[in-house]
């Protein structure tokens, strides 16, 4: 007993040591993270006198990487670096604003962004005041906006260079006409999810005269840096107008990749329409199977928390934007009936004992993923 107890005295002893240690290089943490911050500071005046925009993509992208691979060397973890990277630029961001106004060298374009105050508005709204744009917001819902707000779109259609509409796909149609009613002298661009739906509106606009671009983020709006996030543009209507959607972005460390118009639906039927139909589905099936979700975790191995962890992301997101992206893409029907019949093949494959023709299967699939034809 005596040994015992003298041993657990020793051990908290211990623990107590440890934390105190803890506790020291925590001070240490803050205290370097002070001096990041005012050196960040510094830049934000550097930025402010020479009238440099806020954000630099392409430098963000390097301290992540530079973060991660830092991190992935002393043993820490690609992901550890990779969210500390986020975390101090954003920090950084937050000590430089205050320095900087909002007149910038170089091309500055006046942008309304019709929809602003919706989730991917805000972002827009948020990374063209950074790459020092002028920014106004129309949209008549209840959301917040840090930029300048208006009542009426009229006055500002004809200030802006380009009208962003970011709007909810089943409402872009008769924004976009109600917009052309305006007569705008810049280009009109709009970035849904979906294009096919649009095509006659945006032939309608251009009869009138109205200058538009297509453009599709493939990312949401709670993307912290664009690093391996892509960008998707229409080759539709004037190269020109296209080309100034496109410059937004040159800056950015996003990959940037041009589309057919009809080609982009088709992509997306796969790209977006399949991955969250099967994900849903598969969430689906968890829920039918009556067995807590919790348990699951508790048994959990790699490939069931990589999957779980996509499919979180996809049953939290918007259900009236992944409703829209089911029901708007002419191929949907296609693409569900696809999924059903690898799901019939999978399991008659089981059904009827042949393994010959399974290892087939998963042969032919791993030829498609590594760029053979099959």
């Amino acid at each position: 007993m005596e040994g015992g107890g003298t041993s657990g005295s020793a051990v908290f002893k211990a623990l107590d040591r440890k934390r105190r240690a803890i506790e020291g290089v925590d001070a240490e943490i803050l205290s370097l993270l002070g001096r990041r911050m005012e050196l960040a500071r510094s830049i934000g005046r550097i930025k402010s006198r020479h009238r440099i925009p806020l954000r630099n993509f392409e430098v963000e992208a390097q301290v992540e990487r530079r973060l991660t691979g830092l991190a992935e060397e002393s043993g820490q973890g690609g992901t550890m670096g990779k969210n500390l990277a986020r975390f101090l630029i954003g920090a950084s961001l937050e000590a430089q604003a205050p320095f900087l106004d909002a007149a910038y060298a170089g091309e500055r374009l006046r942008i309304l962004v019709v929809g602003g105050a919706g989730g991917m508005g805000r972002w827009m709204g948020r990374f063209l005041n950074g790459q020092g744009h002028a920014v106004r917001v129309y949209d008549p819902g209840p959301g917040k906006t840090p930029h300048r707000r208006v009542r009426t779109p009229g006055p500002s259609v004809k200030w802006a260079d380009l009208v962003l509409v970011s709007v909810p796909m089943d409402a872009c149609g008769s924004v976009l006409r109600d917009l052309a009613d305006l007569k705008p002298r810049g280009v009109v661009a709009e970035l849904c999810s979906l294009k096919t739906h649009l095509v006659p509106v945006l032939e309608d606009l251009r009869r009138r005269g109205v200058r538009t671009a297509s453009f599709h983020p493939m990312f949401g709006p709670s993307a912290a840096t664009l690093s391996d996030k892509k960008v998707l543009f229409c080759r539709h209507g004037r190269p020109e107008d296209v080309a100034l959607v496109r410059g937004l972005f040159e800056s950015t460390s996003a990959l940037l990749l041009d589309v057919d118009l009809a080609e982009h639906d088709l992509l997306m039927a796969r790209v977006l329409g399949l991955v969250h139909l099967a994900n849903l589905a598969l969430a689906r099936a968890l829920l039918k199977s009556g067995t807590p979700f919790r348990r699951l975790r508790e048994a959990e191995g790699v490939t069931f928390h990589r999957q779980v962890a996509t499919t979180e992301e996809v049953v939290s997101e918007n259900p009236a934007l992944y409703f829209q992206i089911q029901k708007r893409n002419p191929l949907s029907e296609e693409v569900a009936r696809d999924l059903g019949e690898a799901l019939d093949e999978i399991r008659r494959c089981v059904r009827t004992g042949d393994g010959g023709a399974f290892e087939a299967l998963m042969a032919d699939c791993r030829r498609y993923f590594e760029g053979e034809a099959v």
